[in-house]
Protein backbone atom coordinates (compact mmCIF):
# COMPACT_ATOMS: atom_id res chain seq x y z
CA UNK A 1 0.00 0.00 0.00
CA UNK A 2 1.37 3.27 -0.80
CA UNK A 3 0.49 7.02 -0.81
CA UNK A 4 1.72 9.67 -3.31
CA UNK A 5 3.52 12.24 -1.77
CA UNK A 6 2.38 15.53 -3.52
CA UNK A 7 4.44 18.39 -4.63
CA UNK A 8 4.00 21.79 -3.18
CA UNK A 9 3.96 23.24 -6.57
CA UNK A 10 2.71 22.15 -9.67
CA UNK A 11 3.07 23.88 -13.24
CA UNK A 12 1.24 23.95 -15.94
CA UNK A 13 -1.87 21.56 -14.34
CA UNK A 14 -4.89 22.39 -12.80
CA UNK A 15 -4.92 22.54 -8.92
CA UNK A 16 -6.87 19.15 -8.65
CA UNK A 17 -7.81 16.56 -11.59
CA UNK A 18 -10.11 13.17 -10.94
CA UNK A 19 -9.51 11.14 -14.19
CA UNK A 20 -12.26 9.03 -14.77
CA UNK A 21 -11.43 6.84 -18.04
CA UNK A 22 -8.07 4.99 -18.16
CA UNK A 23 -7.74 1.95 -19.47
CA UNK A 24 -5.11 -0.67 -17.66
CA UNK A 25 -2.96 -2.38 -17.95
CA UNK A 26 -1.91 -0.64 -21.94
CA UNK A 27 -1.06 -2.84 -24.90
CA UNK A 28 2.68 -3.32 -24.90
CA UNK A 29 2.94 -3.35 -28.27
CA UNK A 30 5.63 -6.05 -28.94
CA UNK A 31 8.21 -4.03 -26.23
CA UNK A 32 10.75 -5.98 -24.20
CA UNK A 33 11.01 -3.41 -21.89
CA UNK A 34 10.40 -5.19 -18.08
CA UNK A 35 8.13 -1.89 -17.21
CA UNK A 36 5.44 -3.27 -19.31
CA UNK A 37 3.98 -5.46 -16.48
CA UNK A 38 0.91 -4.40 -15.31
CA UNK A 39 2.46 -3.04 -11.67
CA UNK A 40 5.32 -1.54 -13.56
CA UNK A 41 2.68 0.49 -15.70
CA UNK A 42 0.80 1.24 -12.45
CA UNK A 43 4.00 2.64 -10.87
CA UNK A 44 4.49 4.85 -14.08
CA UNK A 45 0.80 5.83 -14.08
CA UNK A 46 1.20 7.49 -10.08
CA UNK A 47 4.47 8.88 -11.29
CA UNK A 48 2.49 10.88 -13.99
CA UNK A 49 -0.39 11.48 -11.53
CA UNK A 50 2.03 12.37 -9.29
CA UNK A 51 3.37 15.05 -11.62
CA UNK A 52 0.03 16.10 -13.05
CA UNK A 53 -2.28 16.68 -10.05
CA UNK A 54 -4.32 13.52 -10.45
CA UNK A 55 -5.65 12.76 -7.19
CA UNK A 56 -7.99 9.88 -8.16
CA UNK A 57 -7.85 7.46 -11.14
CA UNK A 58 -10.85 5.88 -12.49
CA UNK A 59 -9.08 2.60 -13.67
CA UNK A 60 -10.44 -0.04 -16.03
CA UNK A 61 -10.15 -3.07 -16.37
CA UNK A 62 -11.18 -6.02 -18.69
CA UNK A 63 -12.91 -9.55 -18.17
CA UNK A 64 -10.66 -11.90 -16.23
CA UNK A 65 -7.35 -11.03 -15.20
CA UNK A 66 -7.45 -7.53 -16.15
CA UNK A 67 -9.89 -7.01 -13.54
CA UNK A 68 -8.24 -8.76 -11.11
CA UNK A 69 -5.08 -6.82 -12.20
CA UNK A 70 -7.37 -3.24 -11.07
CA UNK A 71 -8.52 -5.23 -7.89
CA UNK A 72 -4.50 -5.18 -7.21
CA UNK A 73 -4.00 -1.87 -8.31
CA UNK A 74 -6.79 -0.84 -5.98
CA UNK A 75 -4.69 -2.42 -2.89
CA UNK A 76 -1.46 -0.84 -3.90
CA UNK A 77 -2.78 2.61 -4.36
CA UNK A 78 -5.90 2.92 -2.62
CA UNK A 79 -6.00 6.63 -2.04
CA UNK A 80 -5.35 7.04 -6.16
CA UNK A 81 -7.44 4.09 -7.93
CA UNK A 82 -11.29 3.95 -8.06
CA UNK A 83 -11.63 0.34 -9.54
CA UNK A 84 -13.56 -0.60 -12.66
CA UNK A 85 -14.57 -3.67 -13.80
CA UNK A 86 -15.30 -4.46 -17.79
CA UNK A 87 -18.07 -6.60 -18.12
CA UNK A 88 -19.27 -8.64 -21.12
CA UNK A 89 -22.77 -7.51 -20.75
CA UNK A 90 -24.10 -10.33 -23.22
CA UNK A 91 -22.24 -12.95 -20.84
CA UNK A 92 -22.55 -11.10 -17.18
CA UNK A 93 -24.96 -12.27 -14.81
CA UNK A 94 -26.67 -10.19 -11.83
CA UNK A 95 -24.80 -12.59 -9.27
CA UNK A 96 -21.01 -11.42 -10.73
CA UNK A 97 -21.99 -8.10 -10.38
CA UNK A 98 -22.19 -8.52 -6.71
CA UNK A 99 -19.09 -10.37 -6.44
CA UNK A 100 -17.55 -7.66 -7.96
CA UNK A 101 -19.42 -4.72 -5.37
CA UNK A 102 -17.83 -7.27 -2.81
CA UNK A 103 -14.45 -7.14 -4.05
CA UNK A 104 -14.42 -3.55 -3.55
CA UNK A 105 -14.83 -2.42 -7.10
CA UNK A 106 -16.99 1.37 -7.57
CA UNK A 107 -18.09 0.86 -10.80
CA UNK A 108 -18.75 -0.78 -14.26
CA UNK A 109 -17.24 -0.52 -17.73
CA UNK A 110 -19.65 -1.76 -20.38
CA UNK A 111 -18.92 -1.53 -24.76
CA UNK A 112 -20.11 -3.11 -27.50
CA UNK A 113 -23.23 -4.94 -26.63
CA UNK A 114 -24.91 -7.39 -29.17
CA UNK A 115 -28.62 -5.45 -28.29
CA UNK A 116 -28.94 -1.77 -27.47
CA UNK A 117 -27.78 -0.25 -24.02
CA UNK A 118 -31.50 -0.22 -23.00
CA UNK A 119 -32.86 -3.77 -23.75
CA UNK A 120 -34.75 -4.67 -20.88
CA UNK A 121 -32.34 -8.36 -20.77
CA UNK A 122 -29.66 -6.18 -18.98
CA UNK A 123 -32.10 -4.65 -16.80
CA UNK A 124 -31.39 -7.16 -14.44
CA UNK A 125 -27.44 -6.19 -14.18
CA UNK A 126 -28.10 -2.43 -14.02
CA UNK A 127 -30.40 -2.87 -10.90
CA UNK A 128 -27.69 -4.63 -9.20
CA UNK A 129 -25.23 -2.05 -10.10
CA UNK A 130 -27.85 0.70 -8.58
CA UNK A 131 -28.51 -1.39 -5.75
CA UNK A 132 -24.63 -1.77 -4.87
CA UNK A 133 -24.35 2.13 -5.57
CA UNK A 134 -21.98 1.26 -8.85
CA UNK A 135 -21.13 3.68 -11.11
CA UNK A 136 -21.42 2.44 -14.78
CA UNK A 137 -19.05 3.47 -17.59
CA UNK A 138 -20.91 3.38 -21.06
CA UNK A 139 -18.95 3.43 -24.03
CA UNK A 140 -21.28 6.16 -26.38
CA UNK A 141 -21.07 6.85 -29.95
CA UNK A 142 -18.21 5.06 -32.87
CA UNK A 143 -15.81 3.12 -31.21
CA UNK A 144 -11.81 3.98 -32.59
CA UNK A 145 -10.38 1.24 -34.97
CA UNK A 146 -6.23 0.31 -34.94
CA UNK A 147 -6.33 3.08 -37.94
CA UNK A 148 -7.27 6.60 -38.26
CA UNK A 149 -7.63 7.87 -41.57
CA UNK A 150 -8.61 11.51 -41.41
CA UNK A 151 -5.50 12.42 -38.80
CA UNK A 152 -2.95 9.87 -39.56
CA UNK A 153 -3.39 8.28 -42.82
CA UNK A 154 -2.33 4.77 -43.34
CA UNK A 155 0.61 3.98 -45.58
CA UNK A 156 -1.30 1.64 -47.70
CA UNK A 157 -4.41 -0.20 -47.86
CA UNK A 158 -2.79 -3.59 -47.11
CA UNK A 159 -1.10 -1.96 -43.49
CA UNK A 160 -4.74 -1.22 -42.71
CA UNK A 161 -5.35 -4.81 -43.21
CA UNK A 162 -2.81 -6.16 -41.42
CA UNK A 163 -2.85 -3.95 -38.51
CA UNK A 164 -6.99 -4.24 -38.09
CA UNK A 165 -7.39 -8.40 -38.46
CA UNK A 166 -6.83 -9.21 -34.91
CA UNK A 167 -9.15 -6.50 -33.48
CA UNK A 168 -11.75 -7.23 -36.57
CA UNK A 169 -11.52 -11.15 -35.56
CA UNK A 170 -13.26 -10.82 -31.89
CA UNK A 171 -16.42 -9.42 -33.00
CA UNK A 172 -16.69 -11.21 -36.43
CA UNK A 173 -20.10 -12.93 -37.33
CA UNK A 174 -19.86 -16.41 -36.65
CA UNK A 175 -23.06 -18.32 -38.43
CA UNK A 176 -23.10 -20.62 -35.68
CA UNK A 177 -23.71 -17.58 -32.83
CA UNK A 178 -27.33 -17.97 -33.13
CA UNK A 179 -28.04 -14.58 -32.07
CA UNK A 180 -30.77 -12.20 -33.29
CA UNK A 181 -28.25 -8.91 -33.18
CA UNK A 182 -24.77 -7.80 -33.13
CA UNK A 183 -22.40 -5.26 -32.26
CA UNK A 184 -21.93 -2.12 -33.73
CA UNK A 185 -21.95 2.13 -32.63
CA UNK A 186 -25.87 1.89 -33.62
CA UNK A 187 -26.14 -0.46 -30.32
CA UNK A 188 -24.17 2.27 -28.27
CA UNK A 189 -26.10 5.63 -28.72
CA UNK A 190 -26.43 8.13 -25.71
CA UNK A 191 -29.95 8.17 -26.20
CA UNK A 192 -30.26 4.79 -24.84
CA UNK A 193 -29.12 5.67 -21.81
CA UNK A 194 -32.07 7.99 -20.82
CA UNK A 195 -34.04 5.04 -20.74
CA UNK A 196 -31.89 3.06 -18.47
CA UNK A 197 -31.23 6.51 -16.33
CA UNK A 198 -35.64 6.86 -16.30
CA UNK A 199 -35.83 2.60 -15.14
CA UNK A 200 -32.70 3.35 -12.44
CA UNK A 201 -33.45 6.80 -10.99
CA UNK A 202 -30.79 5.92 -8.28
CA UNK A 203 -27.96 4.57 -10.52
CA UNK A 204 -25.47 6.76 -11.59
CA UNK A 205 -24.39 6.51 -15.36
CA UNK A 206 -21.20 8.25 -17.09
CA UNK A 207 -21.36 8.26 -20.66
CA UNK A 208 -17.84 8.06 -22.39
CA UNK A 209 -16.78 10.57 -25.13
CA UNK A 210 -20.08 12.81 -24.86
CA UNK A 211 -21.71 10.14 -27.64
CA UNK A 212 -18.77 10.81 -30.00
CA UNK A 213 -20.47 11.68 -33.36
CA UNK A 214 -24.11 11.83 -31.23
CA UNK A 215 -23.24 15.02 -29.44
CA UNK A 216 -26.38 16.58 -30.03
CA UNK A 217 -28.87 13.60 -28.35
CA UNK A 218 -26.09 13.05 -25.31
CA UNK A 219 -26.10 16.88 -24.84
CA UNK A 220 -29.84 16.75 -24.25
CA UNK A 221 -29.77 13.49 -22.00
CA UNK A 222 -27.16 14.92 -19.65
CA UNK A 223 -29.55 18.51 -19.63
CA UNK A 224 -32.86 16.70 -18.33
CA UNK A 225 -31.45 13.65 -16.57
CA UNK A 226 -30.09 14.01 -12.93
CA UNK A 227 -28.31 10.90 -12.64
CA UNK A 228 -26.57 10.83 -16.44
CA UNK A 229 -23.25 12.47 -17.25
CA UNK A 230 -20.97 12.41 -19.56
CA UNK A 231 -16.81 12.55 -20.04
CA UNK A 232 -15.26 14.09 -22.31
CA UNK A 233 -12.45 11.34 -23.17
CA UNK A 234 -11.50 11.00 -26.83
CA UNK A 235 -8.79 13.51 -27.75
CA UNK A 236 -8.12 15.87 -30.45
CA UNK A 237 -11.61 15.27 -32.60
CA UNK A 238 -14.07 15.28 -29.39
CA UNK A 239 -12.35 18.32 -28.10
CA UNK A 240 -12.32 19.92 -31.45
CA UNK A 241 -16.30 19.35 -31.94
CA UNK A 242 -17.01 20.08 -28.17
CA UNK A 243 -15.21 23.09 -28.91
CA UNK A 244 -15.59 24.41 -32.39
CA UNK A 245 -19.63 23.60 -31.92
CA UNK A 246 -19.68 26.20 -28.75
CA UNK A 247 -21.50 22.90 -27.27
CA UNK A 248 -20.09 24.22 -23.40
CA UNK A 249 -22.81 26.28 -21.74
CA UNK A 250 -24.63 26.57 -24.58
CA UNK A 251 -25.91 22.95 -24.93
CA UNK A 252 -23.92 21.12 -22.50
CA UNK A 253 -23.32 22.31 -18.22
CA UNK A 254 -19.98 22.02 -16.56
CA UNK A 255 -22.15 20.70 -13.97
CA UNK A 256 -23.04 17.10 -16.25
CA UNK A 257 -19.05 17.04 -17.29
CA UNK A 258 -16.37 14.71 -16.51
CA UNK A 259 -12.92 14.57 -17.67
CA UNK A 260 -10.89 11.66 -18.95
CA UNK A 261 -7.95 10.89 -20.49
CA UNK A 262 -8.17 7.41 -22.11
CA UNK A 263 -5.24 7.42 -24.10
CA UNK A 264 -1.28 6.22 -23.05
CA UNK A 265 0.52 7.87 -20.25
CA UNK A 266 2.70 9.29 -22.80
CA UNK A 267 -0.13 11.48 -23.92
CA UNK A 268 -2.04 12.14 -20.41
CA UNK A 269 0.23 15.10 -19.91
CA UNK A 270 -0.78 16.67 -23.46
CA UNK A 271 -4.41 16.26 -23.31
CA UNK A 272 -4.92 17.57 -20.01
CA UNK A 273 -2.81 20.82 -21.22
CA UNK A 274 -4.80 20.82 -24.56
CA UNK A 275 -8.18 21.13 -22.62
CA UNK A 276 -6.69 23.69 -19.91
CA UNK A 277 -5.60 25.66 -22.91
CA UNK A 278 -9.23 25.26 -24.84
CA UNK A 279 -11.09 26.03 -21.73
CA UNK A 280 -8.61 29.07 -21.33
CA UNK A 281 -9.50 30.10 -25.14
CA UNK A 282 -13.54 30.46 -24.36
CA UNK A 283 -13.36 32.04 -21.65
CA UNK A 284 -14.53 29.13 -18.56
CA UNK A 285 -13.72 30.44 -15.39
CA UNK A 286 -11.85 28.67 -12.76
CA UNK A 287 -14.90 27.34 -10.81
CA UNK A 288 -15.89 26.04 -14.67
CA UNK A 289 -12.79 24.30 -15.09
CA UNK A 290 -12.51 23.17 -12.09
CA UNK A 291 -16.41 21.34 -12.01
CA UNK A 292 -14.78 19.14 -15.44
CA UNK A 293 -11.52 18.35 -13.85
CA UNK A 294 -12.52 17.93 -10.19
CA UNK A 295 -16.23 18.50 -8.92
CA UNK A 296 -18.91 16.65 -11.31
CA UNK A 297 -16.95 13.40 -10.37
CA UNK A 298 -15.71 14.27 -6.94
CA UNK A 299 -19.46 14.46 -6.36
CA UNK A 300 -20.92 11.13 -8.53
CA UNK A 301 -18.20 9.11 -6.15
CA UNK A 302 -18.51 10.88 -3.27
CA UNK A 303 -15.24 12.08 -2.63
CA UNK A 304 -14.35 14.75 -0.65
CA UNK A 305 -11.82 17.87 -1.99
CA UNK A 306 -8.29 17.42 -1.42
Amino acid sequence: MFEIERPVYVKDAPPRVFDTHVHYPWRQRASKLPIYTAEGMLDMLAYNCQRLNIYRVCLLGSPGEGNNNVEKAAERYPDLIVPFAMINVDQTQPAEITEFAERGFKGLKIINPRKNYDDTSYFPLYERAEQHGLVVLFHTGISGGMVDYLQFPPTSHEQVAELSRGMESNRRWQPESEVDSWYGAARMQPIFLDGISVAFPELKIIGAHLGYGLYDSAAAVARWRRNVFFDISGGTVVRRHIIERNMLRSEVSTMKLTWGSDCDMAHMSRELSNWMQAFSEIGLSAAEQDQIFWGTAARIFGVDAS
